[in-house]
This record gives structure tokens, sequence and C-alpha cells, in this order.
């Protein structure tokens, strides 16, 4: 392990046990055994640190929003929203993306708070809500039927959704418990969209 790699892994427990802000630059620099000058020629900041640390699931967030919106639509498109609506993959797709990292999933959601992340929950789920209502425009200009929905409503609703999903990473569910629950989540979600959206 190279002196980058021992800085993150010892700011990824600092960060864990007392939040971003709280967390000290001086004790990550003692836990890697160099002084808080030779931290800073590695790292510029603390937040520099946070942010290699949460990146790997950032990208991973950020690859799972374009890959599902993609996937999703293309299975509407080619099989029928049935097909869409009775697909099981997402939930445990999001499941396996939250516990290959959990430590960092969990920085990114609950301990980031000062950093650009604090609100990174939000902007997910606003990426989600703008492709959920373009395809609603799109099935509505093939003739179909769909509900006109409040954009404040359904963000609310996502927020839901995506912080009951969280709420397992929070609570330390086991993965196996994780994948039951989010099937549990995706099937009480699925039918509320579907009367909330009427496709």
């Amino acid at each position: 392990m190279d002196t980058k790699e021992e800085i993150l892994e010892a700011a990824r427990k600092e960060f864990m046990e007392k939040g971003f802000q709280e967390a000290s630059m001086r004790k990550i620099a003692s836990k890697v055994g160099i002084t808080a000058t030779a931290l800073y020629r590695h790292y510029t900041s603390k937040e520099d640190i946070f942010d290699a640390v949460v990146e790997p699931v950032v990208s991973a967030w950020e690859s799972m929003c374009i890959t599902e919106e993609i996937r999703q639509t293309d299975t509407a498109r080619k099989c029928g929203l049935d097909a869409m609506w009775n697909d099981t993959e997402q939930s445990r797709m999001i499941v396996d993306m939250l516990y290959q990292n959990i430590d960092a999933q969990k920085l990114l959601f609950f301990k980031s708070k000062g950093t650009k992340y604090e609100n990174y929950l939000h902007e997910i789920i606003t990426k989600i809500q703008s492709a959920t209502l373009n395809f609603m425009e799109e099935l509505e200009a093939e003739g179909m039927h769909i509900n006109h929905v409040d954009d404040k409503e359904m963000h609310l609703i996502l927020s839901a959704q995506y912080s009951a999903v969280l709420e397992m990473i929070d609570h330390d569910f086991s993965y196996e418990e994780a994948l039951h629950y989010a099937d549990t989540l995706a099937l009480f979600f699925k039918e509320g969209w579907r009367k909330f959206l009427g496709f």
C-alpha cells in the first residue's frame, strides 16, 4: 500500500467515526505516520481527501442513472410496459452497488455534511425524475394516456423510495436482508407508481 492509499484508508476510518465536519487532518496524518504538512503535499484539503474516498461510489451512481434509464426504457419499447414494471433487476443492482463499497456509500449519504455531496441524494433523485418525465413525454406523444403529475409530488415520492433503500445501509442490514427488503420496497412502490403515473 502506497502513501496515498494509506491516507485514504486512514481518512475513511476518520470520516466514518466523526463525519466530514469533525474529522481532523492532523489525526489522519498521525494514523499514516506522516506530518500534516506532508499530508497536504498529497491532498490540498480535507474535502479533496473526502472526494477521493467517495469518488468510486459517486461514479457508480452516475453510471447507474444512465444505464438504468437506457435499460428500462429499452425494455418498455421492446417488450411492453408490463415487462418494465415487472422487472426485478434494478432493486438487486442497487443493493449490489451499495454493498460493494458500503463504507463509502455511508460517507456519501450520511456523513458528507459540509461537502459538495451533502445534498447528493437530492441530485440523484432529480436525475431520475428528469429521466422519468422524458419517458412519460415519449409515451404521451405516442398517444398513451399519462397522468400529469406535480413535480414536487414526484420528487417527494422518489425521495421516500430512495431514502428507504438507504436506510438499509444506515442500519447495517446484512446483504441478504437488503436483497429481501429491496424486493419488498420495489413491490410496494411499483403499485403506487403505476396508479400515480397512470400507465
